[in-house]
């Protein structure tokens, strides 16, 4: 599976004022140059003492951010991902992840 480095991608709800949130291994899926949509998966950590929610995402690479779920091989918008206290939350394929909807432009191997 090829990957894209993810740079742009904005996460809005997370309280930031002391580092309690993290974000790791973030990236997005690389699709052929005819695609409109990708998806960004990362990993979400609360290193604080109250769960805390990711309630929207930007970026600059697609006109529409939204956050989706996968279950049961169907996939859906969801209000929010909540990330609980000293726990963390993996955006992954098959489950939670940003989708990136009517891409701009192609998305390549190795972009920031």
């Amino acid at each position: 599976m090829k990957r894209v480095l993810l740079g742009s991608v904005l996460l809005a709800g997370l309280t930031f004022a002391q580092p309690k949130i993290e974000v790791k291994d973030a990236w997005v899926r690389a699709v052929p140059p005819t695609s409109k949509m990708s998806a960004a998966y990362m990993v979400i950590e609360n290193k604080g003492n109250e769960p805390d929610k990711l309630i929207s995402a930007s970026n600059n690479a697609s006109e529409v951010t939204e956050i989706h779920k996968t279950e049961e091989g169907k996939m859906r918008k969801v209000e929010y991902i909540e990330v609980p206290a000293k726990g963390k939350v993996e955006l992954k394929p098959g489950g939670y992840h940003i989708m990136l909807i009517n891409l701009k432009n192609p998305l390549r191997e190795g972009q920031e």
